[in-house]
């Protein structure tokens, strides 16, 4: 079953930021881009089956059915649901 992902306007901004703070305040191009390809790699892994990620660590968010993704070989975590057919991206955090 394909699953629709709408990624938040709250979480596309966190996304953007801590691009931004990569490039411009850490001087790390490459940081950004394994993060970017990360993230491309973790949403398109939820589009197909979001299930393999284990429900959020977090016994607030877990309570209320979100789960976490971590963004392979780096620190940062995609927080999402799933509602019916479709993906929530929520935020994205370090």
């Amino acid at each position: 079953m394909a699953y629709k992902l709408v990624i938040t306007e709250h979480a596309d901004d966190l996304f953007d930021r801590l691009v931004y703070h990569l490039i411009y305040r850490l001087k790390n191009e490459q940081a950004a881009k394994h993060l970017l390809d990360g993230v491309e790699n973790v949403y398109s892994r939820l589009e197909i089956y979001p299930e393999q990620f284990p429900v959020s660590r977090d016994t607030f968010l877990a309570k209320r059915g979100y789960h976490e993704a971590v963004v392979p070989q780096i620190d940062y975590v995609i927080v999402f649901a799933v509602r019916s057919d479709t993906v929530n991206v929520v935020g994205v955090f370090h």
